[in-house]
């Protein structure tokens, strides 16, 4: 199986970019400053994974592993301090069942050697990963972002009607009629519908996609969290249903947390041909039948008790952005050098807003006590 060196991508800047991207900016922060009375809690709620579910202690081991995979952070074996944040995807703070089932684990990992990507904190230890419950996602421009960040502001309420539902669709597949019919964003339409077939179960339960890609040391690789089978056999709580229960995430969570210990397999899907696998349409999903999906860490989630209401005050704080990494890690294509500015500037005007701190802690002990 011969893998795709990153040096045979080429990412390229369409024409326009950086004044989409700077309206983009724009649109995000006035929502942040907006959300303060929109979700009427009184602070500044995040433009997307607004509702947190919980924060949890974990650490992340690397094994041993062979030169292809044993790349960057995993380079060499190691055991790592960690935390793992579970949301929901939406920017909005309502009932779980208004929500929906699209939700987020972000994973912040201590101590990791090497300088951040992130200009302004260079000198950070934590590493993090921001991974999703999907396997694409509906977005892959800059183009895109500017419309579908406008669309996704009228969520979840314009989904309650069939016609509003249908208007919505047909705004995201066409650019709100910007785009030609040979050009309609089919692929985007597939993977926001993909969303409705996420199953309502325990946050431990799910498998968690990067959905973008990242360079992997020498090579391009997707990554993804997806439960031990040890794990999966032991979960007590399997049924969430919201419909019963407007905070039915967050309770089995809890419940689930206080059990047992939990187990995650950290897993890399290393890039075989560009053509089949791209880089720059996070809406196509990589084929396994290309290349497998290999462990490279484990993830441990401790027995836990993260029932207290500071332990959500302290998710809210915690900043998590795809960007946090090492040069070898780098986000790749073009959805994902949007995500870098948008995450920075989302997370300064809500720390300003909240009145926050806005650095990185140094341990999960130093974060969550």
């Amino acid at each position: 199986m011969g893998f795709v060196k990153y040096t045979e991508y080429k990412p390229i800047e369409p024409p326009g970019y950086q004044e989409a991207l700077d309206e983009i900016v724009q649109n995000v922060v006035r929502k942040i400053r907006e959300s303060v009375v929109r979700e009427g809690v009184g602070r500044a709620v995040r433009g997307a994974h607004g509702k947190s579910y919980g924060l949890a202690k974990a650490t992340v081991t690397v094994p041993e592993l062979n030169d292809i995979y044993g790349q960057g952070v995993f380079a060499a074996p190691g055991r790592y301090d960690a935390v793992v944040r579970f949301s929901n995807g939406l920017g909005r703070l309502r009932a779980d069942a208004l929500l929906g089932p699209a939700c987020g684990m972000g994973i912040k990992v201590f101590g990791v050697p090497g300088a951040s990507l992130l200009a302004d904190e260079a000198e950070a230890t934590t590493f993090d990963l921001n991974l999703m419950n999907s396997r694409t996602f509906f977005a892959n421009t800059v183009q895109d972002y500017v419309v579908i960040d406008e669309l996704f502001s009228e969520l979840p309420d314009v989904l309650m009607t069939p016609a509003t539902r249908n208007r919505w669709l047909g705004d995201l597949l066409t650019r709100k009629g910007t785009l030609p019919r040979d050009a309609w964003l089919w692929d985007e339409l597939m993977s926001i519908m993909s969303f409705a077939a996420i199953p309502w179960k325990n946050l431990l339960t799910y498998t968690y996609n990067s959905v973008g890609a990242f360079r992997h040391g020498d090579y391009i690789a997707k990554l993804r969290s997806t439960p031990t089978q040890a794990s999966l056999d032991g979960i007590v709580h399997g049924v969430v249903d919201p419909t019963a229960d407007a905070e039915a995430y967050r309770n089995t969570l809890i419940a689930e947390a206080a059990e047992r210990d939990h187990g995650f397999e950290l897993q890399a899907q290393l890039n075989t041909d560009l053509t089949r696998m791209p880089v720059d349409n996070t809406s196509v999903e990589w084929p396994e039948s290309l290349s497998p999906w290999v462990t490279v860490a484990r993830i441990e989630v401790p027995r836990q008790d993260i029932s207290d209401e500071h332990n959500l005050e302290i998710a809210d704080a915690t900043s998590i952005t795809p960007w946090r990494v090492r040069e070898e890690h780098r986000p790749l294509g073009e959805i994902q050098r949007v995500r870098e500015e948008v995450y920075r500037q989302s997370s300064i005007e809500r720390h300003r807003i909240n009145g926050q701190q806005r650095h990185e802690p140094t341990s999960s002990t130093a974060l969550l006590g």
